[in-house]
Parts: structure tokens; C-alpha cells; sequence
């Protein structure tokens, strides 16, 4: 797996199918215990909106995490990282089986979040420590093919557990994940990280290295404007059970059927990308993704401002669907561009990547928050803020940078 000037390196398939499956416990966590939310709230004696506040509290130890993760993965590789916070995870989601008071729940949920994230940290710096940028962009597409699986299941996994038993088991079988995620890493993730590549600046220096990050445009540009539009896919997640189950009246099977759905759109995308990178620039694709994701979160507003709590479903779905689909062409490749030039800080370029993605969660969760209006207006509202703002980012770049 070297990476030269004058070869290019075979993609190594299953090792990269691996890391999906150890970053697929992100997803995964977020999404398996959807369908329960109303039935958390009634055990809890609240409301199904308050007790969605658990998945903003998910996104903050997301974002924490991840800047924790990045550096210190810099500084002594990746497998360490990731066996502590594997152990982690698998500790929350114990407390989080067990509890009865939704503070603990929350905290729990928030420890789980600091455990899971470091798979996506070290997973996507361990891609960029092996492969050039082009066969970057691939191995994400490969990495979601696997971790794609988590969003189109795991709703429909965790209504299915809710037949037979209570939500408490959903937070059992992700105990179990995180003991697998171990077991992988035990036996199948080699260090990627040199000796000669490893950042040894003092930690003090850290959030001067992140701001640096920012002011780097090859970094800047694709890093936050695919944080914004991926960062409107959580906030579809934190709002979809009020839109779907409580204002449309779908069942937890049904709701899991369309949760998967757009999953899988994602999930195709990222695959017909593979193909796409050997024929279009990698710009050229990230910017066609993004205004396919801007013109539907538009419609998706334009629908809530005609016709409010009564737009025809099938066409609330459509505008959704291609919000999320879209993401199959941006995040690969901006991922593959905001990494290409960061070869001595890479853990912390997809660090802040990633919590970029989830700090945008969490504003749009305080967004949706701020429209008191019907559900169709206030998620197309939200989502359109943020993706015409991160498609006018991914406009800002550089369409000549040459990512060899």
C-alpha cells in the first residue's frame, strides 16, 4: 500500500470494507433506537420531542471527541485511540441498557458518542496515510458502502427488537457492536501512522493547529461546506420521528422502511461515484452533488410554505430523498480534497472535518427549535439555511487545484 508519484495502489477492498464496519457504529448508534423515541417518552413520562434532545446530546460528545481524538491519533498513531474509545462506547451503552431517568440517558448517550467517534476519525486518517487522493475518494465510497448499511437497518433492526422486547435491548446489542468493533481491531487494523509522520508539536499549540486548518482554503472550502451539508442529514435525523410518526401518523416499520430508503440513495450514489472519479474531476463532482442537495432542500421549504402540515407526503419524501441522496457525491469527495494536502496532521484534519459536520447537527437542532411553524416549513426551512450555504462554500474553491 505505498503511495508514489509514478504508481497508483491497489485498493485494498476488505481492509477498507473493515473500517466501514468499525465506523458503521456511528450510524448505527444514532439511528437503531429512532423508532423507540415515542416509546422512551411515555416509559420517561415526556414527550417525544424531549426525548429527541438525546440525539443533539449524541452529536455534542460527537464533536468533543473527535477534536480529542484527532491530535492525539497525530501523536501516537491510530490503534490506541481506537481500542480506548471502543471501551468507552461499550461502557455507555451498558449504563445506557440499564437506566431508568432520561439525565442519565442523556449523559450516557453523550459518553456512548465520545466512545463511537473515534472510528471515524482514525478510519479516515488511516485512508489518508495509505492512498493518494483519487483512490481516497473511492476507498470513502467503498467505507460507505459498508457503513451505509447502518442507516438503512438499523431503524428497521431496532423496530424489530421492539417487537419482542423494550428499547433497553437496543442499547444491549450495541454493547455487543462495540465489543465486535474490539475484536476487529485486535486482529485486522495494522498501525498506517510512520514514525516520521507523527505530529509531536506540543499540545499547547493545538487550537492554533485547528485554526490554521481553517485559514488553509484546500482544507477550509470542501471541510466546512460539506460539514454544513452533511450536518443538514442530522438535522433531517432529529427531526424526521416528530415529521413522520407523530405528524404523518407512520408506524415505526414504516418509518424504518423510508429512514432506509434514503439511506440507501446515499449509499448508491457513493457507489456510482466510484466510477464517476475515473471520468469527472473531483470538484466538478462535489459541486454537482451539492446543488442537486440545495435545489431539493429548497423544494422541500417551498412545500412547507404552500401547503404547511398538508403537502403531499410522497413529494415531502422525494425533496428529502434527494437532500440525503446527494450526499453519495459531496462527502467522498470533499472528504478526499480537505485531506489531499494534510499528510502530518491528518487525524486532525478529519477530526475537525468530522465535528464540523456534527456542530452543524446540533445548530440546526437549535434552528429547528426556532421556527414554532408546521414541520414540512421548519426542517426545509433549516436544511435549505444550511445547504445553500455550503454549496455557495464549495463554490468558493479552487476548481483549477490540482489534488496530484
Amino acid at each position: 500500500m505505498s503511495n508514489t508519484q509514478n504508481s497508483t495502489p491497489k485498493l485494498p477492498v476488505a481492509w477498507i470494507m473493515m473500517l466501514g464496519l468499525i465506523v458503521a457504529i456511528g450510524p448505527l448508534s444514532i439511528d437503531m433506537y429512532l423508532p423507540a423515541l415515542p416509546t422512551m417518552a411515555e416509559d420517561f413520562g415526556v414527550s417525544t420531542a424531549q426525548i429527541s434532545n438525546s440525539v443533539p446530546a449524541y452529536f455534542a460528545g460527537l464533536v468533543f471527541g473527535q477534536l480529542i481524538y484527532g491530535p492525539l491519533s497525530d501523536r501516537v498513531g491510530r490503534v490506541k485511540p481506537l481500542y480506548f474509545g471502543m471501551t468507552l462506547y461499550v461502557i455507555a451503552s451498558l449504563i445506557c441498557a440499564t437506566t431508568d431517568s432520561q439525565y442519565v440517558l442523556f449523559a450516557a448517550r453523550t459518553l456512548q458518542a465520545l466512545g463511537a467517534c473515534v472510528g471515524a476519525v482514525v478510519t479516515r486518517a488511516a485512508i489518508r496515510d495509505t492512498l493518494p487522493p483519487k483512490q481516497m475518494a473511492k476507498a470513502f465510497s467503498i467505507m460507505v458502502l459498508v457503513m451505509g448499511l447502518a442507516p438503512i437497518l438499523a431503524p428497521s433492526l431496532g423496530a424489530a427488537f421492539l417487537r419482542f422486547f423494550d428499547w433497553h435491548v437496543i442499547f444491549w446489542f450495541l454493547a455487543g457492536f462495540g465489543v465486535l468493533n474490539l475484536l476487529l481491531t485486535k486482529f485486522f487494523f495494522k498501525e498506517t501512522l510512520t514514525e516520521e509522520n507523527r505530529n509531536y508539536k506540543p499540545l499547547n499549540t493545538i487550537l492554533s493547529q485547528y485554526l490554521d486548518l481553517l485559514k488553509d482554503p484546500s482544507f477550509g472550502f470542501p471541510a466546512i461546506g460539506a460539514g454544513l451539508l452533511m450536518g443538514s442529514m442530522f438535522v433531517y435525523i432529529s427531526a424526521a420521528p416528530e415529521l413522520l410518526m407523530d405528524g404523518y401518523g407512520l408506524t415505526e416499520s414504516q418509518f424504518s422502511l423510508i429512514f432506509g430508503m434514503n439511506a440507501a440513495g446515499f449509499v448508491a450514489l457513493t457507489q456510482v461515484n466510484q466510477f464517476l472519479t475515473n471520468r469527472f474531476r473531483l470538484i466538478s463532482l462535489l459541486r454537482f452533488g451539492a446543488v442537486m442537495q440545495a435545489v431539493a432542500a429548497i423544494g422541500l421549504l417551498l412545500l412547507g410554505v404552500i401547503y404547511g402540515a398538508e403537502a403531499w407526503l410522497p413529494l415531502v419524501l422525494i425533496c428529502i430523498f434527494f437532500c440525503i441522496a446527494g450526499l453519495g457525491l459531496t462527502q467522498p469527495n470533499a472528504s478526499a480534497i480537505a485531506l489531499a494536502f494534510q499528510k502530518h496532521r491528518a487525524g486532525m484534519a478529519s477530526a475537525l472535518q468530522g465535528s464540523l459536520m456534527f456542530c452543524v447537527g446540533i445548530f440546526g437542532g437549535l434552528l429547528l427549535n426556532l421556527f414554532p411553524v408546521n414541520p414540512v416549513f421548519k426542517l426545509g426551512a433549516t436544511m435549505s439555511i444550511l445547504m445553500c450555504l455550503g454549496t455557495f462554500l464549495i463554490y468558493r474553491m479552487d476548481k483549477n487545484l490540482n489534488l496530484e
